[in-house]
Parts: C-alpha cells; structure tokens; sequence
C-alpha cells in the first residue's frame, strides 16, 4: 500500500493520479487481469494497493534500483482514481539510504578528530586521511540521481502503460451510437400508383 508519508515527499514530477471506470474493487480486479496478461510490465494488486514495474525482459534498469509504480485505487464518485508515485525498490532506497547516511557519520567523525589531532606542525598531507571521505555522501546522491535519469525510459512506459489502460475502459465505457429507426410510411394515406394516372371518380 502506498506511503503517505513518501508520496509528500516524492516530487511532483514523479507522481501519477489517472481516474479510471467503476468503483475501485471492480478496477483492482480488472487492472489484475490487465497486469497478468500484459507482456510490457508486471506487478500485483492487493487489496486497493497496485505495484506496478517493467517485465524484466523490457527494462533498462535491473534489479533493485528499478523504477516501481506505487500507487493506491480511491472511489471518486462513480468512477475509481488511482494516485501513486515511482520510486526504487526497497531494498535499493535502503542501499542508497545506508550509504548516504553512514558515509556521513564517517566523514564528520573523520573530520572531527582531524581538527582534534591537527597540530601547528601539522601539513596538507596530515589531514588528508581526515578529508578523503568527505566526498562520499555526495557520491551516493549523484549515484541516486544518475539511476533516476538512467531509469527514465522504464517509468515512461509505465505511465504510458496505465494511460492507455485508462483510454481503453474509457472508450469500452462510452455508449454506442443507436441506428436511426427506419421511416416507416403511414397507413391509409393515398399512394401513387406509378403511371401517373389519377383513381376513377365515381
């Protein structure tokens, strides 16, 4: 099911609301079957939640930093809306995560005792053990943002994937056109008997 908490923190530029046909059980049900029978993307629904991800055969990026759709099926009058945002897989947000913030904690501890060893005789190249992991918290950031950029084409097909979804029960919902009744000619109104001839009056 989908964060509340991450979806005010995804940007907006990752975020997707599309409104779909039927109440949102009957959606959850047939965006069920579209998945299992889709060769583009794969994923599951439990429940109202929908996780939504490219068939390992068609993605750019593989495994654990893979773009995913997770997003949540609302009733909205008599239709059903489907609001989510992509993310990484778990486990890579965790990766990135742990990184991030374990390369900090090292970087300022390093820091911190350089200051605390740092001597006026001390030179440049002292403190350099101190500094080489500075840069590490920030390679973990440009690395996020490189396999976003990397895994832009996987969430475009994604998108296009439940749009045209949407387009497709939009249009199998729209009423047909009724043919137009056939004119049928009133009974008992005087007709042309083909020869132009006018009825004997008596």
């Amino acid at each position: 099911m989908i964060s509340q908490l991450s979806f005010l923190w995804t940007p907006s530029r990752r975020r997707l609301t599309v409104t779909l046909g039927g109440d949102a059980d009957a959606a959850a049900q047939r965006l069920q079957e579209a998945l299992a029978s889709s060769g583009e993307v794969s994923g599951r629904v439990v429940g109202r939640g929908v996780k939504v991800e490219r068939h390992p055969s068609r993605t750019r990026q593989r495994g654990a930093f893979a773009p995913v759709f997770y997003g949540l099926l609302q009733n909205d009058g008599g239709n059903s809306r489907l609001a989510g945002h992509f993310q990484l897989h778990p486990v890579g947000r965790l990766f990135i995560g742990a990184w991030i913030g374990l390369s900090t904690i090292l970087a300022l501890a390093l820091l911190a005792a350089g200051f605390l060893r740092a001597s006026p005789e001390s030179s440049a190249r002292d403190a350099l053990p101190f500094i080489l992991p500075v840069p590490l918290p920030f390679l973990g950031l440009w690395a996020a943002q490189w396999l976003q950029r990397r895994s832009q084409d996987d969430e475009t097909a994604i998108r296009s994937w439940i749009e045209e979804l949407r387009d497709g029960w939009s249009a199998a919902k729209a009423p047909a056109k009724t043919a137009k009744p056939p004119q049928v000619e009133p009974v008992g109104q005087p007709t042309s008997n083909g020869g132009g001839e006018q009825p004997c009056q008596q």
